[in-house]
């Protein structure tokens, strides 16, 4: 047991270090469920880290089981958000698109969307170049083998989903800080110390800050493989009217596109851009790749760019989820998911903290102690 707190500490039951779509859904799928006296501590506003800077996609394209039930519960979130929560935050099902050139890549793609079928996702098709363009007629085939195409897939503004559910959660008495930086915790009597702004004594801690996380929780043994993935993205000037664009992705060169209300948002996906790269070198590299891939996109205009890291992990590409000792949890490391499949894994974490164990998932597969070696998750967003 640790240090006496002091006097001037405020008592919480629960504090939640991070205001993404994680931490803001966990705090309400805690309230739901009968828990009082809950606080999210946020460091800066809400959704200001990697939620803000998310693409705000939703697939069901995974190769895990795991992965796959996260994320077909992450899909129904967000195509029911309004219903549920009386907030605006739109479902746009433009559909998730998978690109390759290569035979062995196309092999695996069809054994994921196997293995995706098998677990429930409806309306996974595996396309051949030929087919490609009934589906996207403004695509460039030259080089493809073909992709996997999910129809029922689309994308959704994360912000809005944050601000959604934390109204929600404020409905049902959860507490919202913003600029409550947490530097450091301690185990004390009666809970947890949380060093910030002003000291809070918590009888559990939940840590979900995302690239925050791995530091916060060092000293308590884990050794968590997340670091900032650089993602710089252009928002064009109308392209394509009203012809069908969901996120392609070329899983060789990274290209990818989405729509973003009349134009598309542009971007080359990789996690391992030099050191140096940045939104001129995307710019460059995207028109250059666009000439094969899309011609349309070659000479669209720009008319903003923003950077934005996302958290990306090494290990098995599991997010961490699970308590790190007595009264002190976490959820974190979702490898640039977290929209799509943190709501679901909050609402997970949010029962099992109650001692209510989940029917289908098995949540050894997310233990923040395990030693995490072997890649079983390939199939990111990213080129390959």
């Amino acid at each position: 047991m640790g240090q006496t707190p002091g006097n001037d500490a405020t008592k919480v039951g629960t504090a939640i270090i991070g205001g993404g779509i994680v931490g803001v859904t966990l705090a309400f799928y805690l309230a739901e469920l009968g828990e009082k006296d809950i606080v999210v501590l946020e460091g800066r506003e809400l959704a200001s880290g990697c939620t803000g800077g998310s693409l705000g996609g939703v697939r069901q394209q995974f190769s895990t089981a795991t992965e796959i039930e996260l994320a077909i519960r992450g899909r129904r979130f967000w195509q029911t958000f309004e219903d549920v929560f009386d907030q605006p935050c739109q479902y746009h099902q433009d559909g998730y698109l998978m690109l390759t050139g290569r035979e062995e890549l196309f092999a695996k793609l069809a054994e994921a969307a196997k293995t995706q079928a098998t677990h429930g996702a409806p309306n996974v098709e595996m396309l051949t170049a030929r087919d490609l363009k009934e589906v996207v007629p403004w695509l460039g085939t030259d080089g493809l083998v073909g992709g996997c195409w999910t129809p029922e897939d689309g994308r959704v503004n994360p912000t809005d989903g944050v601000y959604g559910v934390a109204a929600a959660a404020r409905r049902l008495g959860v507490k919202i800080r913003e600029r409550f930086e947490v530097a450091d915790l301690t185990q004390v009597e009666g809970g947890w110390l949380i060093a910030g702004p002003e000291p809070v004594v918590a009888e559990r801690v939940v840590v979900a800050s995302g690239l925050g996380s791995p530091k916060l929780l060092a000293k308590f043994g884990l050794d968590m493989d997340i670091f900032p993935m650089w993602v710089h993205y252009g928002f064009t000037t109308p392209v394509l009217g009203d012809q069908r664009l969901p996120l392609t992705i070329d899983l060789e060169t990274g290209w990818c596109v989405e729509r973003e209300q009349d134009g598309a948002m542009v971007t080359i996906l990789s996690s391992t851009l030099p050191e140096r790269y940045g939104v001129s070198d995307m710019l460059a590299e995207f028109a250059e790749a666009s000439e094969t891939r899309a011609p349309i996109f070659a000479e669209v205009g720009i008319r903003s760019t923003i950077s934005a890291a996302a958290d990306a992990t090494g290990g098995d590409g599991h997010p961490f989820i699970g308590e790190v000792e007595s009264g002190l949890w976490t959820i974190t490391g979702f490898d640039g998911h977290g929209t799509m499949m943190g709501p679901a894994a909050s609402q997970l974490l949010a029962k099992l903290m109650l001692g209510m164990p989940d029917p289908v998932l098995d949540v050894k597969a997310f233990d923040p102690h395990r030693t995490a070696t072997e890649n079983l998750e390939w199939l990111r967003a990213a080129r390959k």
